[in-house]
């Protein structure tokens, strides 16, 4: 703010380089003819003197209708050019329009006076030689009174002029030595004045463009400092204002961060409140549907078991949104095989596809690489979410998922993945507020479709996660193709090895005995005849003093370890247990419905050995446990 003040005053470097004499010219030259109409009264009445002079001296040798006629001229120029004078006219506090008539009559008059003095030369010329040297005296002195007029150089050098030329071209024509030099002094006499008085002119000029120019910088250092006294008090204001600010963002943020924090906390504690009662409803319809059922109850059970499906699909997507949010969701780079993900994924929504009479098929580019590095789960949990929405949305036709390669080399892959379907299509008015949170396409009460309208706010996100672009086609009653654009990286690897659990072979039951930490009784009735299915005996515990006691009274293969229960928790059984040296290689494995991120890290730091998100389905408790007891 300071520099631009700078800048807009006469006192910086720039600003005082422009002060040409061509900034002031028509302030100096209005300057210098009030200047001159002040200062030159006293020429002009010596003029006049002169004039009535020279009528006296040849009033008996010509016409007195002649000599009456240029006296009186002479009077009237003298007499305008003093009522100017001493009226003011010419003050520039008048109207413009006065100052200008002023201005010019007063020139005008001038050079009347000058062409005056030129006819002596010509119609009022002596025949006498002695007269014709008086003439050349006199004229000679009214050259130098009108040194008066040297405030405007160019109005005295038209006065002289027009006074002195007629005589040197009379004298000239008169001939004669003497008259030459007389013709030729005169024409001296002339350009000498001339050239004094414009040195004249231009000090007095110079001098006033650096009195203007004194006085712009004083002017523009005076309203500098004023400005410069204001913005003072501005920038004192507004660092009040500022610190004002900050306290109040500190406390907006103090409170942004409490109400996270309780958000977190909210997200935690509903997330485990939900699927500790999840995890009894899918566990128990796990084990009804392995029991005989007829086609009826065999329906009902599978329907069942979509409907709590989809209730933790809503939970997922709420818990995934929330650690996009907070900044804690993290993308992997690990080895991948996009070919074996699409599989996965047509496989896993075939059934969908066959009851609404839907082809669900893929097209993926030859020149695919067979090994990326990418985040697996991300990349599988996009196409599902967009695989899904297409199958929802579409009633007949097909289901397409496109992979191609759109740029390759050695180290990277740009991938444009893509799902195509013949569906109801989305409005162009809808396509931008599609990927808000919350936000479907139809909004309306009568809406056909379900879902929460987080599916697409979460792909959109974690495509940018990736550094990726996301983007939707579509024509309404045609279909829309869903895609987006990731570089990958391009492993050496031509397979990717597999994790421990699908190397080992779990056709056949396990052997062993647990002690099963859980305080929920359906938890424990769910997880107890699950672990004597896969061939587990266990042994029950609600809590983690519980637990501690029996561990001390009997000896176990592992233990399944709940991490909220009363009297003691399952962090701090785990970190009791590990204080026990006898008990320092038992297997503990967390089995918990806290899945927030950080959850199992903070099991590991605890002491445990592995972690179980509940809910679990028989098949993640028999690898976990398959790879801890042999």
């Amino acid at each position: 703010m300071i520099e631009q003040v700078l800048s807009n005053s006469a006192i910086g470097v720039n600003e005082r380089a422009a002060y040409k004499a061509s900034d002031f010219s028509d302030r100096v030259m209005q300057t210098q003819v009030t200047r001159l109409i002040e200062g030159s009264g006293f020429g002009g009445l010596v003029g006049f003197v002169m004039a009535i002079l020279w009528v006296v001296l040849l009033w008996n040798k010509l016409p007195h209708e002649v000599l009456s006629v240029w006296l009186g001229t002479m009077a009237l120029l003298i007499i305008v050019r003093t009522f100017i004078t001493y009226s003011r006219m010419y003050d520039p506090a008048r109207k413009r329009a006065y100052v200008d008539i002023a201005r010019r009559w007063y020139v005008i008059a001038v050079l009347i006076t000058g062409a005056c003095w030129g006819i002596t030369s010509t119609l009022m010329f002596p025949y006498d030689r002695l007269e014709q040297v008086v003439l050349a005296f006199i004229l000679a002195g009214v050259a130098a009174s009108g040194v008066t007029l040297s405030s405007v150089a160019w109005l005295y050098s038209g006065f002289v002029g027009l006074a002195l030329v007629p005589l040197m071209v009379r004298l000239f024509y008169i001939g004669g030595e003497v008259y030459y030099a007389l013709s030729a002094m005169t024409g001296l006499f002339m350009v000498v004045m001339i050239m004094a008085v414009y040195r004249m002119y231009l000090a007095s000029s110079d001098a006033l463009r650096l009195e203007y120019t004194n006085e712009e910088l004083i002017q523009n250092l005076t309203q500098a400092g004023v400005e410069l006294e204001n913005m003072n008090r501005e920038l004192t204001e507004e660092i009040d204002y500022v610190k004002r600010m900050e306290q109040e963002l500190k406390l907006a943020k103090d409170k942004a961060e409490e109400m996270s924090q309780a958000k977190g906390e909210f997200l935690a504690n509903m997330s485990h409140e939900i699927r500790t009662p999840m995890n009894g409803v899918i566990g128990t319809l796990q084990l009804l549907s392995d029991t005989k059922l007829g086609a009826a109850q065999q329906e009902y059970v599978d329907t069942a078991h979509k409907s709590a499906h989809s209730l933790l699909t809503i939970l997922n997507d709420i818990l995934d949104l929330s650690k996009i949010e907070a900044g804690k969701l993290n993308i992997e780079l690990i080895p991948l095989d996009i070919r074996e993900i699409v599989s996965e994924l047509i496989t896993l929504h075939s059934m969908t596809a066959e009851e609404k009479v839907i082809r669900l098929y893929a097209d993926i580019d030859e020149q695919l690489p067979q090994v990326l590095i990418g985040d697996p789960t991300r990349i599988r949990q996009i196409l599902a979410n967009l695989i899904s929405n297409a199958l929802k949305f579409t009633e007949k036709g097909h289901v397409l998922v496109k992979i191609s390669v759109v740029s390759s080399d050695d180290n990277n892959a740009d991938i444009r993945m893509a799902v195509e379907d013949t569906g109801v299509g989305i409005r162009e008015e809808i396509k931008d507020r599609l990927f808000n949170e919350f936000t479907q396409a139809d909004g309306s009460t009568t809406r056909k479709y379900g879902g929460t309208g987080l599916g697409l706010a979460i792909v959109k996100q974690l495509v940018e996660m990736m550094h990726g672009q996301f983007g939707v086609e579509s024509v309404p009653g045609e279909g829309s193709t869903f895609w987006f654009r990731v570089t990958l990286g391009v492993s050496a690897e031509q397979t990717i090895k597999q994790p421990f659990e699908h190397e080992l072979e779990l056709t056949g039951n396990l052997s062993g005995h647990v002690l099963l930490v859980e305080d929920n009784p359906i938890n424990q009735m769910v997880a107890q005849k699950m672990l004597e299915k896969i061939g587990i005996k266990a042994t029950l515990a609600a809590d983690g003093q519980e637990a501690l006691d029996m561990l001390e009274q009997d000896e176990f293969d592992a233990v399944l370890m709940d991490c909220q229960m009363p009297v003691m928790d399952g962090y701090e059984a785990t970190r009791r247990i590990r204080e026990q040296d006898a008990l320092l290689k038992l297997p503990v494995i967390a089995m918990t419905a806290n899945v927030m991120e950080g959850d199992r890290e903070k099991c590991i730091e605890a002491g445990m050995n592995d972690y179980i998100g509940k809910p679990f389905v028989e098949m993640d408790l028999k690898k976990t446990l398959a790879r801890w007891i042999s």
